[in-house]
Protein backbone atom coordinates (compact mmCIF):
# COMPACT_ATOMS: atom_id res chain seq x y z
CA UNK A 1 0.00 0.00 0.00
CA UNK A 2 1.31 3.40 -1.13
CA UNK A 3 2.80 5.63 1.86
CA UNK A 4 1.27 9.34 1.44
CA UNK A 5 3.75 11.62 0.57
CA UNK A 6 5.19 14.07 3.63
CA UNK A 7 4.07 17.37 3.24
CA UNK A 8 6.54 20.55 3.95
CA UNK A 9 4.39 21.33 7.00
CA UNK A 10 4.05 17.74 8.52
CA UNK A 11 6.44 17.20 11.38
CA UNK A 12 8.77 13.91 10.77
CA UNK A 13 8.40 11.08 13.27
CA UNK A 14 11.31 11.39 15.65
CA UNK A 15 11.95 8.23 16.07
CA UNK A 16 12.20 6.28 12.76
CA UNK A 17 13.66 2.83 11.36
CA UNK A 18 15.17 3.02 7.78
CA UNK A 19 17.43 0.30 5.62
CA UNK A 20 20.95 0.64 7.11
CA UNK A 21 21.95 2.19 2.82
CA UNK A 22 19.66 5.16 3.70
CA UNK A 23 21.26 5.91 7.15
CA UNK A 24 22.71 9.63 7.21
CA UNK A 25 24.90 10.97 9.58
CA UNK A 26 23.97 14.26 10.27
CA UNK A 27 26.29 16.90 8.69
CA UNK A 28 28.70 19.05 10.30
CA UNK A 29 28.70 23.10 10.61
CA UNK A 30 32.00 24.51 8.82
CA UNK A 31 33.26 25.25 12.52
CA UNK A 32 33.26 21.61 13.58
CA UNK A 33 34.72 20.56 10.76
CA UNK A 34 37.66 22.79 10.13
CA UNK A 35 38.56 21.72 14.04
CA UNK A 36 37.86 17.69 13.34
CA UNK A 37 40.00 17.64 10.56
CA UNK A 38 43.07 15.89 10.35
CA UNK A 39 45.71 18.47 11.21
CA UNK A 40 43.46 18.93 14.35
CA UNK A 41 42.35 15.88 15.64
CA UNK A 42 43.87 16.39 19.09
CA UNK A 43 43.03 19.60 19.16
CA UNK A 44 39.32 19.51 18.55
CA UNK A 45 38.13 22.07 21.41
CA UNK A 46 40.80 24.38 22.16
CA UNK A 47 39.74 28.12 22.48
CA UNK A 48 40.45 30.18 19.02
CA UNK A 49 43.32 32.45 19.30
CA UNK A 50 42.67 35.92 21.43
CA UNK A 51 40.52 38.53 19.82
CA UNK A 52 38.43 41.17 20.90
CA UNK A 53 35.10 39.87 21.91
CA UNK A 54 32.32 40.95 24.24
CA UNK A 55 32.66 39.80 27.62
CA UNK A 56 30.92 36.53 28.51
CA UNK A 57 27.82 36.46 29.88
CA UNK A 58 27.99 33.89 32.37
CA UNK A 59 31.83 33.13 33.25
CA UNK A 60 32.92 29.10 34.15
CA UNK A 61 33.22 30.29 37.73
CA UNK A 62 30.33 31.38 38.56
CA UNK A 63 28.86 28.49 37.47
CA UNK A 64 28.18 25.26 38.94
CA UNK A 65 26.91 21.77 37.72
CA UNK A 66 23.09 20.83 38.36
CA UNK A 67 22.76 19.18 41.49
CA UNK A 68 22.28 14.96 40.49
CA UNK A 69 18.73 15.00 41.78
CA UNK A 70 17.92 17.78 39.55
CA UNK A 71 19.97 16.31 36.59
CA UNK A 72 18.14 13.42 36.83
CA UNK A 73 14.68 14.99 36.23
CA UNK A 74 15.89 17.64 33.61
CA UNK A 75 18.07 14.95 31.50
CA UNK A 76 16.28 11.51 32.91
CA UNK A 77 17.72 7.80 31.42
CA UNK A 78 16.25 7.69 27.77
CA UNK A 79 12.61 5.99 27.54
CA UNK A 80 13.26 3.39 24.47
CA UNK A 81 9.37 2.62 24.13
CA UNK A 82 8.67 5.19 21.35
CA UNK A 83 11.87 3.44 19.61
CA UNK A 84 10.21 0.33 19.90
CA UNK A 85 7.37 1.58 18.71
CA UNK A 86 8.37 3.33 16.00
CA UNK A 87 10.42 -0.29 15.02
CA UNK A 88 6.79 -1.96 15.90
CA UNK A 89 5.47 0.27 12.79
CA UNK A 90 8.55 -0.71 10.39
CA UNK A 91 8.07 -4.09 10.82
CA UNK A 92 4.07 -4.44 10.53
CA UNK A 93 4.30 -5.71 6.47
CA UNK A 94 6.86 -7.99 8.04
CA UNK A 95 4.78 -9.17 10.84
CA UNK A 96 1.57 -9.46 8.67
CA UNK A 97 3.11 -11.85 6.20
CA UNK A 98 2.67 -15.09 6.06
CA UNK A 99 5.31 -15.76 4.23
CA UNK A 100 7.86 -13.23 4.51
CA UNK A 101 10.75 -12.96 2.07
CA UNK A 102 12.86 -13.75 5.24
CA UNK A 103 12.28 -15.52 8.46
CA UNK A 104 14.77 -12.90 10.29
CA UNK A 105 14.95 -9.32 9.87
CA UNK A 106 19.01 -7.99 11.88
CA UNK A 107 18.52 -4.38 13.42
CA UNK A 108 22.04 -2.94 13.84
CA UNK A 109 23.25 -0.01 15.42
CA UNK A 110 25.85 1.93 16.65
CA UNK A 111 27.81 2.07 20.16
CA UNK A 112 25.59 3.43 22.76
CA UNK A 113 22.32 3.85 20.18
CA UNK A 114 20.24 1.54 22.86
CA UNK A 115 19.56 -1.28 20.37
CA UNK A 116 19.42 -3.80 22.60
CA UNK A 117 17.11 -2.06 25.13
CA UNK A 118 15.09 -1.45 22.29
CA UNK A 119 14.81 -4.90 21.33
CA UNK A 120 14.07 -6.34 24.43
CA UNK A 121 11.55 -3.65 24.68
CA UNK A 122 9.93 -4.56 22.04
CA UNK A 123 10.24 -8.13 22.07
CA UNK A 124 8.30 -7.48 26.13
CA UNK A 125 5.31 -5.69 23.94
CA UNK A 126 4.87 -8.38 21.41
CA UNK A 127 5.47 -11.29 23.84
CA UNK A 128 8.51 -12.96 21.91
CA UNK A 129 10.94 -14.87 23.14
CA UNK A 130 14.22 -13.12 24.24
CA UNK A 131 17.05 -15.23 23.63
CA UNK A 132 20.02 -14.45 25.88
CA UNK A 133 23.84 -14.89 24.92
CA UNK A 134 25.46 -17.93 25.47
CA UNK A 135 28.70 -18.15 27.83
CA UNK A 136 31.94 -17.59 26.99
CA UNK A 137 32.94 -20.62 27.96
CA UNK A 138 30.13 -22.12 25.14
CA UNK A 139 31.19 -19.73 22.74
CA UNK A 140 34.67 -20.85 22.50
CA UNK A 141 33.55 -24.66 23.00
CA UNK A 142 31.13 -24.09 20.34
CA UNK A 143 28.09 -25.45 22.56
CA UNK A 144 25.86 -26.95 20.38
CA UNK A 145 23.49 -27.14 23.39
CA UNK A 146 22.57 -23.29 23.22
CA UNK A 147 21.76 -23.18 19.81
CA UNK A 148 19.36 -26.64 20.03
CA UNK A 149 17.35 -25.30 23.15
CA UNK A 150 15.73 -22.40 20.92
CA UNK A 151 15.36 -23.33 17.28
CA UNK A 152 13.64 -26.11 17.74
CA UNK A 153 10.13 -25.10 18.25
CA UNK A 154 9.50 -22.19 16.04
CA UNK A 155 8.99 -19.97 18.67
CA UNK A 156 8.78 -16.53 17.23
CA UNK A 157 12.52 -14.92 19.02
CA UNK A 158 14.40 -11.74 19.40
CA UNK A 159 18.27 -11.96 20.03
CA UNK A 160 19.00 -8.42 20.94
CA UNK A 161 22.75 -8.64 21.11
CA UNK A 162 24.61 -10.72 18.48
CA UNK A 163 27.75 -9.11 19.56
CA UNK A 164 27.78 -11.05 22.63
CA UNK A 165 28.01 -14.70 20.54
CA UNK A 166 31.00 -14.34 19.64
CA UNK A 167 34.74 -13.64 20.18
CA UNK A 168 37.30 -12.59 17.56
CA UNK A 169 39.45 -15.66 18.82
CA UNK A 170 40.55 -18.94 16.85
CA UNK A 171 37.74 -20.49 17.89
CA UNK A 172 35.29 -17.49 19.29
CA UNK A 173 33.87 -17.77 15.56
CA UNK A 174 31.99 -20.99 15.04
CA UNK A 175 29.09 -20.78 17.01
CA UNK A 176 28.18 -17.46 15.52
CA UNK A 177 28.35 -18.67 11.85
CA UNK A 178 26.51 -21.25 12.75
CA UNK A 179 23.38 -19.23 14.41
CA UNK A 180 23.68 -16.57 11.29
CA UNK A 181 23.46 -19.11 8.81
CA UNK A 182 20.27 -21.42 10.53
CA UNK A 183 18.62 -18.25 10.98
CA UNK A 184 18.80 -17.17 7.56
CA UNK A 185 17.89 -20.04 6.61
CA UNK A 186 14.98 -19.40 8.45
CA UNK A 187 15.11 -22.81 10.79
CA UNK A 188 14.48 -21.13 14.32
CA UNK A 189 10.99 -19.59 12.74
CA UNK A 190 10.51 -15.92 12.01
CA UNK A 191 12.76 -13.87 14.61
CA UNK A 192 14.46 -10.08 14.95
CA UNK A 193 18.62 -10.14 15.51
CA UNK A 194 20.17 -7.11 17.06
CA UNK A 195 23.58 -6.11 16.51
CA UNK A 196 26.05 -3.57 17.40
CA UNK A 197 27.62 -1.62 14.15
CA UNK A 198 31.11 -2.41 15.27
CA UNK A 199 30.68 -6.35 15.74
CA UNK A 200 28.64 -6.06 12.52
CA UNK A 201 31.37 -4.88 10.32
CA UNK A 202 33.56 -7.68 11.69
CA UNK A 203 30.85 -10.31 11.19
CA UNK A 204 30.17 -10.11 7.80
CA UNK A 205 33.54 -10.52 7.00
CA UNK A 206 34.18 -13.62 9.06
CA UNK A 207 30.49 -15.00 7.84
CA UNK A 208 30.32 -15.63 4.20
CA UNK A 209 26.32 -16.14 4.19
CA UNK A 210 23.75 -13.69 2.05
CA UNK A 211 22.80 -10.31 2.86
CA UNK A 212 20.00 -10.50 5.33
CA UNK A 213 17.53 -7.65 5.67
CA UNK A 214 19.35 -5.13 7.75
CA UNK A 215 17.62 -1.65 9.46
CA UNK A 216 18.74 0.53 12.07
CA UNK A 217 17.55 3.39 13.53
CA UNK A 218 18.26 6.96 11.83
CA UNK A 219 20.20 8.62 14.09
CA UNK A 220 19.13 13.00 15.22
CA UNK A 221 19.94 15.86 13.77
CA UNK A 222 19.98 19.23 15.24
CA UNK A 223 16.01 19.05 15.17
CA UNK A 224 15.95 15.80 16.75
CA UNK A 225 18.15 15.98 19.60
CA UNK A 226 16.14 19.29 19.94
CA UNK A 227 12.57 17.48 20.45
CA UNK A 228 13.90 14.62 22.24
CA UNK A 229 15.60 16.95 24.72
CA UNK A 230 12.50 18.71 25.09
CA UNK A 231 10.54 15.53 25.63
CA UNK A 232 12.26 15.00 28.30
CA UNK A 233 10.66 17.68 29.91
CA UNK A 234 7.47 18.60 28.93
CA UNK A 235 4.21 17.94 30.60
CA UNK A 236 5.84 18.06 33.68
CA UNK A 237 7.07 20.61 36.40
CA UNK A 238 10.39 21.38 34.33
CA UNK A 239 8.62 21.87 31.00
CA UNK A 240 9.32 26.06 31.61
CA UNK A 241 12.82 25.93 31.86
CA UNK A 242 15.36 27.43 29.01
CA UNK A 243 18.46 26.44 28.00
CA UNK A 244 21.03 29.01 27.06
CA UNK A 245 24.55 29.09 26.24
CA UNK A 246 26.66 30.40 28.62
CA UNK A 247 29.33 32.71 26.76
CA UNK A 248 26.44 34.66 25.08
CA UNK A 249 23.38 33.99 26.39
CA UNK A 250 21.97 32.48 22.69
CA UNK A 251 19.42 29.81 22.92
CA UNK A 252 20.33 26.54 22.94
CA UNK A 253 17.02 25.14 23.94
CA UNK A 254 13.98 27.07 24.22
CA UNK A 255 10.75 26.09 26.59
CA UNK A 256 8.53 23.47 25.48
CA UNK A 257 5.86 25.01 27.25
CA UNK A 258 5.34 28.17 24.98
CA UNK A 259 7.39 29.87 22.75
CA UNK A 260 8.38 34.17 22.62
CA UNK A 261 5.90 35.32 19.82
CA UNK A 262 6.46 39.14 19.85
CA UNK A 263 10.52 38.96 19.58
CA UNK A 264 13.17 37.54 17.76
CA UNK A 265 15.53 35.03 19.76
CA UNK A 266 18.77 34.35 19.24
CA UNK A 267 19.70 30.48 18.55
CA UNK A 268 22.98 28.96 19.46
CA UNK A 269 24.49 26.25 16.91
CA UNK A 270 25.50 24.10 20.16
CA UNK A 271 22.59 21.27 19.12
CA UNK A 272 24.02 21.22 15.33
CA UNK A 273 27.51 20.92 16.63
CA UNK A 274 26.59 17.96 19.29
CA UNK A 275 24.46 16.20 16.39
CA UNK A 276 27.40 16.18 14.21
CA UNK A 277 30.12 15.13 17.03
CA UNK A 278 27.76 12.38 18.57
CA UNK A 279 27.27 11.39 14.62
CA UNK A 280 23.27 11.36 15.90
CA UNK A 281 23.41 8.88 18.29
CA UNK A 282 21.20 9.39 20.95
CA UNK A 283 23.24 7.81 24.00
CA UNK A 284 26.43 10.15 23.23
CA UNK A 285 24.35 12.89 22.65
CA UNK A 286 22.55 12.35 26.34
CA UNK A 287 25.88 12.16 28.12
CA UNK A 288 27.29 14.98 26.79
CA UNK A 289 24.00 16.68 26.72
CA UNK A 290 24.07 16.16 30.71
CA UNK A 291 27.27 16.73 31.52
CA UNK A 292 27.38 20.36 30.33
CA UNK A 293 24.09 21.63 32.03
CA UNK A 294 25.23 24.93 34.42
CA UNK A 295 23.14 26.90 37.04
CA UNK A 296 24.53 29.91 38.91
CA UNK A 297 25.54 29.14 42.50
CA UNK A 298 23.79 29.94 45.55
CA UNK A 299 20.77 30.98 43.57
CA UNK A 300 17.35 29.50 43.07
CA UNK A 301 16.61 28.73 39.13
CA UNK A 302 13.30 30.79 39.80
CA UNK A 303 15.49 34.09 40.93
CA UNK A 304 17.67 33.26 37.78
CA UNK A 305 14.50 33.35 36.16
CA UNK A 306 13.34 36.68 37.35
CA UNK A 307 16.45 38.61 37.02
CA UNK A 308 18.22 37.41 34.22
CA UNK A 309 15.16 35.54 31.43
CA UNK A 310 13.95 38.36 29.29
CA UNK A 311 11.05 35.88 28.62
CA UNK A 312 10.26 36.57 32.03
CA UNK A 313 8.53 33.32 34.36
CA UNK A 314 11.18 30.54 33.25
CA UNK A 315 13.94 29.65 34.88
CA UNK A 316 17.20 29.16 33.02
CA UNK A 317 19.73 26.58 32.94
CA UNK A 318 23.19 27.80 31.51
CA UNK A 319 25.45 25.32 29.01
CA UNK A 320 28.59 24.93 28.98
CA UNK A 321 30.02 26.74 25.13
CA UNK A 322 30.80 23.39 23.00
CA UNK A 323 34.80 25.34 23.30
CA UNK A 324 34.89 25.34 26.31
CA UNK A 325 33.86 21.43 26.76
CA UNK A 326 36.76 19.39 28.24
CA UNK A 327 36.57 16.31 25.90
CA UNK A 328 39.06 13.78 26.25
CA UNK A 329 42.07 14.51 23.74
CA UNK A 330 44.73 12.58 24.20
CA UNK A 331 47.86 12.43 22.98
CA UNK A 332 47.84 9.88 19.05
CA UNK A 333 51.01 7.82 20.56
CA UNK A 334 49.10 7.25 23.87
CA UNK A 335 46.16 5.79 21.73
CA UNK A 336 48.38 4.45 19.50
CA UNK A 337 49.67 2.25 22.59
CA UNK A 338 46.37 0.82 23.41
CA UNK A 339 44.90 1.09 20.08
CA UNK A 340 44.45 -3.13 19.64
CA UNK A 341 42.95 -2.87 23.61
CA UNK A 342 40.68 0.06 22.40
CA UNK A 343 39.47 -1.75 18.76
CA UNK A 344 38.60 -5.14 20.50
CA UNK A 345 36.14 -3.05 23.19
CA UNK A 346 34.73 -2.03 20.20
CA UNK A 347 34.08 -5.26 18.56
CA UNK A 348 32.45 -6.03 21.49
CA UNK A 349 31.01 -3.44 23.31
CA UNK A 350 32.63 -4.26 26.41
CA UNK A 351 34.39 -7.59 28.03
CA UNK A 352 35.50 -8.23 31.24
CA UNK A 353 39.46 -7.27 32.02
CA UNK A 354 40.14 -11.56 32.06
CA UNK A 355 38.47 -11.94 28.63
CA UNK A 356 40.11 -8.65 27.39
CA UNK A 357 43.63 -10.29 27.91
CA UNK A 358 42.44 -13.80 26.72
CA UNK A 359 41.81 -11.58 23.27
CA UNK A 360 44.78 -9.30 23.03
CA UNK A 361 48.09 -9.94 21.40
CA UNK A 362 50.53 -10.65 23.71
CA UNK A 363 52.72 -7.78 22.69
CA UNK A 364 49.84 -5.46 24.14
CA UNK A 365 50.53 -3.69 27.80
CA UNK A 366 48.74 -5.54 30.56
CA UNK A 367 45.52 -5.17 30.63
CA UNK A 368 44.80 -3.89 34.17
CA UNK A 369 47.75 -1.34 33.89
CA UNK A 370 45.96 -0.34 30.41
CA UNK A 371 42.56 0.23 32.12
CA UNK A 372 43.22 2.25 34.37
CA UNK A 373 45.21 4.41 32.73
CA UNK A 374 42.65 4.59 29.75
CA UNK A 375 39.87 5.01 32.84
CA UNK A 376 41.58 7.90 34.20
CA UNK A 377 41.53 9.89 31.27
CA UNK A 378 38.27 9.22 30.52
CA UNK A 379 38.45 7.23 27.63
CA UNK A 380 36.97 4.14 29.13
CA UNK A 381 34.52 3.36 31.71
CA UNK A 382 33.34 0.45 33.90
CA UNK A 383 30.37 -1.16 35.01
CA UNK A 384 30.95 -3.97 37.84
CA UNK A 385 33.38 -6.22 35.82
CA UNK A 386 32.21 -4.94 31.67
CA UNK A 387 34.52 -2.13 30.27
CA UNK A 388 33.54 -0.64 27.29
CA UNK A 389 34.18 3.05 25.59
CA UNK A 390 32.84 5.62 27.46
CA UNK A 391 30.02 7.74 25.59
CA UNK A 392 31.72 11.22 25.96
CA UNK A 393 35.22 9.27 24.13
CA UNK A 394 33.56 7.14 21.20
CA UNK A 395 33.89 9.88 18.93
CA UNK A 396 37.77 10.84 18.89
CA UNK A 397 38.36 6.60 19.88
CA UNK A 398 36.74 6.24 16.21
CA UNK A 399 38.28 8.99 14.73
CA UNK A 400 41.51 7.77 15.77
CA UNK A 401 40.88 3.98 14.96
CA UNK A 402 39.66 5.17 11.18
CA UNK A 403 42.51 7.12 10.56
CA UNK A 404 44.83 4.64 11.94
CA UNK A 405 43.56 2.27 9.22
CA UNK A 406 41.47 -0.01 11.87
CA UNK A 407 38.40 -1.85 10.97
CA UNK A 408 35.57 0.27 11.56
CA UNK A 409 31.84 0.69 11.62
CA UNK A 410 29.60 2.08 8.71
CA UNK A 411 28.54 4.66 10.93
Amino acid sequence: MATPARTDQETPPLWRYVPIADYRVPAATVEHTVKTGLCALWRHFQPKPAQPQSPPLKTEDELRAVPEARIARIVPAPDWQPAAAALDETLAGWLDSKQPASACIFVVSPPHGGNGDILTAWAANRGWRVISPPSPEQILACDPAWLADWTRDQIPWVLPNLERCYLRHARGLDLARRLLDHACAGSPGRGVIGCDSWAWAFLRRAWRGPEPPLLTLQGFDSQGLTRWFQSFIAGSGMDRLVFRQADNGKYVLPSSASTVEDEPIETSDFLSILAAHSRGIPGIAHAIWRANLRTAPDRTLSEVAENEDPTGGRSTIWVTPWRQIRQTTPASDLLRKHAALLHTLLLHTGLTAGLLGQLLPLATPPVEAALACLEAIGLVARCENQWWISPASYPTVRQFLRDDGYLIDGF
